[in-house]
């Protein structure tokens, strides 16, 4: 029997994603609780952001250079993720009343 050796790819990509998002960075396949997932390292600033998708997720993925790909990230929206409404900011906590917080700290 002839076996044949899985390909991945690991490179820089843009990729496509049902909802008609798109994320660019470095693609590689990973292993997460015994699920293949695609994992996206993005070149955003300040820091990079890292995003896993399932296979389901994923529309398409077209290989492009690192340049392109840090050009994409530059161009897009915001990447940063949104805050979940539990998370407190340290200021918020050591303040006693609501009144006290900046309206940035508030998040009601």
């Amino acid at each position: 029997m002839n076996e044949q050796a899985e390909a991945t790819f690991d490179g820089w990509a843009i990729v496509e994603l049902m909802g008609h998002r798109q994320r660019a960075g470095q693609v590689s396949e990973v292993e997460i609780c015994g699920a293949k997932m695609l994992r996206i390292d993005i070149p955003a600033e300040p820091e990079p952001i890292t995003e896993f998708y399932g296979g389901a997720a994923i529309y398409a993925i077209r290989p492009t250079s690192e340049e392109v790909a840090r050009d994409f990230v530059r161009q897009s929206y915001d990447l940063l993720p949104v805050r979940p409404v539990e998370y407190r900011p340290t200021a918020a906590i050591e303040h006693h009343s609501v009144e006290d917080l900046d309206d940035d700290e508030r998040s009601f």
